[in-house]
């Protein structure tokens, strides 16, 4: 298995976004090619001090704005999903996480937890007052990654959790132990409200949709096995009516999945390498998802530890791609913490490749 390191082709170039904070980076484009991020601050991966704020970049991810606030409320804030309506909305759904105890130590299933979406119709500059999530089965679950537009405007935000998986079935796709489910909530009115929840599979979570064609959609997800957390992948031909069963796609502790399609019709899958020499690999498809080349493209090595990666790219209209990535040591404080902007040529990739 051949290795491409993405920072040594010509034009790469690679930039700070944010430093102190950073983690869980989910990044869109504008019609304008403006760049929209956001970002976990105020608390290390776990923590009730969490928070979410934004960046923004005028010139293809190489300077970006100081951090402002969205979300930092009295529970933790966390796990953005962030996307574009058809009007040009920023759509963010986000987690509102209360499991902790009266000192603030992390308390599993104590709750509460709530489902929250805001929006922004400036390009993030401001944001409207959050709402709960309104399809209330699925209020607490976490949203995650990229919100994904349709070619008739429906938005569709991935989101996992919940113990009892709505309309499962003997059919539903499922990887052991298959406890946690992952769905696609729709919207149909531009990201005012979510409904008519499509369940996925049972035993992934932390996913990513891409949309190749009208009726070839490729859904990529982590395994919930925390002793395997490799990347499976998904297929539906009726617009994620139904799919088919999980294929997994990368080794253990690879994970979570970021999914683009290149001008080509190649599939670029970026992941975070949990385990040493600990950083950030990609994978590339030319036959729509079906099957992964050899080739390991890296974009990031020797990062201190496990608490890192999470990659989110953004392509824009002249084929540039911009991914970003976080990194953090093992402290108490998140100081360290960092996300890193990694601005690259589709072109050179391509025919580096070739």
């Amino acid at each position: 298995m051949s290795v491409l390191d993405i920072r040594h082709l010509d034009g790469t170039t690679v930039h700070t976004v944010a430093a102190g904070q950073g983690y869980f980076p989910v990044v869109a484009a504008t019609e304008g090619d403006e760049l929209l991020a956001i970002l976990r601050g105020g608390a290390p991966h776990m923590g009730l001090g969490g928070r979410l704020d934004c960046v923004r970049s005028a010139d293809g991810g190489v300077t970006w704005t100081d951090p402002v606030t969205i979300a930092d409320s009295e529970r933790d804030d966390r796990n953005p999903a962030l996307g574009f309506n058809a009007e040009g909305v920023a759509i963010l759904g986000y987690h509102w996480q209360g499991s902790y105890d009266e000192d603030g130590e992390w308390t599993p299933q104590k709750g509460p937890t709530d489902t929250r979406v805001v929006r922004s119709s400036d390009g993030g500059i401001t944001w409207s007052e959050d709402l709960k999530l309104n399809w209330l089965p699925l209020n607490g679950t976490s949203p995650f990654g990229k919100i994904r537009r349709d070619s008739e405007g429906t938005l569709y935000m991935p989101v996992y959790g919940v113990s009892h998986p709505l309309g499962a079935d003997h059919s539903t796709p499922s990887v052991a132990p298959a406890t946690c489910p992952t769905y696609l909530l729709r919207s149909n009115d531009g990201g005012n409200t979510w409904a008519d929840p499509m369940t996925v599979a049972v035993g992934l979570n932390e996913a990513d949709l891409l949309m190749i064609a009208d009726n070839d959609w490729l859904f990529a997800a982590r395994s919930e096995n925390r002793d395997e957390q490799a990347i499976y992948t998904l297929r539906s031909t009726d617009r994620g009516h139904s799919w088919s069963q999980p294929v997994r796609v990368t080794d253990g502790k690879e994970h979570p999945p970021d999914l683009t399609l290149l001008s080509d019709g190649s599939v670029l899958l970026i992941y975070g390498r949990r385990h040493p020499a600990y950083g950030l690999d990609a994978r590339i498809s030319r036959d729509r998802g079906h099957t992964w080349s050899d080739t390991i493209i890296r974009f990031a090595t020797d990062l201190p530890g496990t608490d890192i990666g999470y990659p989110s790219t953004a392509r824009l209209s002249d084929s540039t791609l911009v991914t970003l990535y976080y990194e953090a040591n093992d402290s108490e404080t998140g100081e360290t913490a960092r996300c890193t902007a990694i601005r690259y040529q589709e072109s050179e990739l391509l025919a580096t490749l070739d």
